[in-house]
């Protein structure tokens, strides 16, 4: 049964606010992990005068548009990253269910709990693996670490997907985390980068949940983001060594890429 123009503006609009609230959270987790701050139990707070938060102040985008980007109290400014991130969540949750809505199953939970519940759980799967990505990619970016915390954590939804996402022999998950991981992490010895380690895990990850083709995918659309990084290089004066480059965004933006459009970029391009 197709679903009326209204409805789907409305899954649209619920979709957005529920991905946009989880991503809210995650800016803590990459705000305060770093710091080895409390992330959890400790209220959000103006990290400029220290004001706790009210309810009305955490809307999603909504907030940060009402308050024009500064703290009601001090006036300091909130930064634009952490709105942009919330609607990249909000986007990410729309992607993750509508696609896989309109993509067949066929994972091993169809057998189970019917065809509905498995498209669920598959765009739940999906949006949560972006979600992890993005807090280890922004982590990165301003550490240059990948915390094992957020490792477990990408570890767990990964294992989650092989059940929940389209089924693959275990031939293909085996080469994908196998390819994946260990030419990153004979890459990092020879580079001597540490950061390639941490990559390294998240290939391997990524390659078991998706499988050798999504790894190609994958690592396709990282030399793509690798190429612009060259060019922001230059654009900063300088040249785009290897030592300059970090490799964690660009493979999560891949790994992304290969979650959410595999499937349609394999039947073009492979």
């Amino acid at each position: 049964m197709m679903i009326p123009a209204w409805g789907l503006a409305f899954c649209c609009v619920v979709l957005f606010f529920f991905g946009a609230s989880v991503y809210s959270f995650l800016n803590v987790v990459i705000f305060r992990v770093p710091r080895g701050e409390e992330f959890v139990k400790t209220r959000s707070h103006c990290p400029g005068c220290g004001k706790i938060l009210s309810p009305a102040e955490l809307v999603p985008v909504v907030s940060y548009v009402c308050l024009g980007g500064k703290c009601k109290k001090c006036g300091s400014r909130i930064g634009i990253r952490d709105v942009l991130i919330e609607v990249f969540g909000g986007l990410s949750a729309i992607a993750s269910f509508l696609l896989n809505f309109r993509e067949p199953a066929g994972s091993m939970l169809q057998i189970l709990t019917g065809d509905f519940y498995a498209r669920f759980f598959a765009g739940l799967t999906a949006f949560f693996f972006i979600g992890f990505l993005t807090v280890i990619c922004f982590i990165n970016i301003d550490t240059d670490q990948v915390k094992s915390g957020t490792l477990v954590a990408l570890l767990a939804v990964g294992v989650i997907g092989i059940f929940t996402l389209p089924s693959l022999d275990a031939v293909s998950r085996l080469t994908g985390a196998a390819c994946g991981g260990i030419a990153l992490l004979i890459l990092g010895a020879l580079l001597q980068k540490k950061d390639f380690y941490g990559a390294a895990a998240v290939a391997a990850i990524g390659g078991c949940m998706l499988g050798q083709q999504g790894l190609i995918i994958a690592v396709l659309v990282a030399l793509l983001a690798l190429i612009a990084e060259s060019f922001y290089l230059l654009a900063k004066g300088k040249k785009p060594f290897l030592r300059h480059f970090k490799i964690v965004p660009p493979l999560c933006i891949g790994l992304l890429t290969a979650v959410l459009f595999g499937i349609q970029l394999a039947d073009l391009f492979l």
